[in-house]
């Protein structure tokens, strides 16, 4: 017969073996993992996190910016260059609410590595089609900027973007038109000019 403490080792060594092999075998822990992994921002997570959003079309020379009030809602402020700007109740709250939570969910379903030779084959250089940035405050309470990310061509099966953090080491592919494509239409008519980039400096950056 095997002695006690040898018995008490192999139950103990059987045992991990099985826990190990039922986390393997539960789909939501898997999943949630690999989801993890892939989310831009994980230090977000409530629409509330976001404060500022600024996108502008380079091609057209045309963007929108939208900023949250102390009292929680969005307006338009004046900008340099423009003179003009839009009130609470010009903005379509909920959509831009909903613009919101969805930055804090972006996902990257590939990267690549920001190579000229890539920046250039996915439409970010020698100009992106569009230019993003938003700003608000983490889970933590810190204030959070975004690095810009320069937004180049759809993906073959034009459902994604290829997005790059200036100045990153990496090309994400992100599906972000529903942003571009819904930003002006919350804020109409809230076009503004964007001849001349804002400029920012950033306090955090994609992981």
């Amino acid at each position: 017969m095997l002695r006690r403490p040898m018995m008490y080792a192999l139950l103990v060594v059987f045992a991990g073996a099985l826990v190990l092999l039922l986390m393997l075998d539960d789909p939501s822990v898997t999943s949630s993992t690999g989801a993890s992994g892939n989310v831009l921002f994980p230090q977000l997570s409530r629409a509330e996190h976001i404060d500022r959003i600024e996108v502008r079309n380079v091609t057209e020379g045309t963007g929108v910016l939208l900023v949250r009030s102390d009292e929680g809602m969005w307006y338009a402020p004046q900008v340099p260059h423009t003179t003009d700007s839009l009130p609470v109740e010009a903005i379509d709250q909920a959509a831009v609410e909903a613009l919101a939570l969805a930055i804090t969910r972006l996902t990257a379903e590939q990267r690549f590595e920001a190579t000229s030779e890539n920046l250039e084959r996915f439409g970010v250089r020698p100009a992106p089609a569009y230019v993003l940035q938003f700003a608000g405050y983490d889970i933590t309470g810190r204030a959070f900027e975004s690095v810009v990310f320069e937004v180049g061509d759809l993906n073959p099966d034009k459902v994604a973007r290829y997005v790059w953090p200036r100045d990153g080491e990496q090309v994400f592919l992100v599906a972000i038109d529903f942003l571009l494509e819904s930003m002006p239409v919350a804020a109409q008519p809230a076009l503004i000019s964007a001849d001349e980039p804002q400029t920012a400096t950033p306090a955090a950056s994609v992981p």
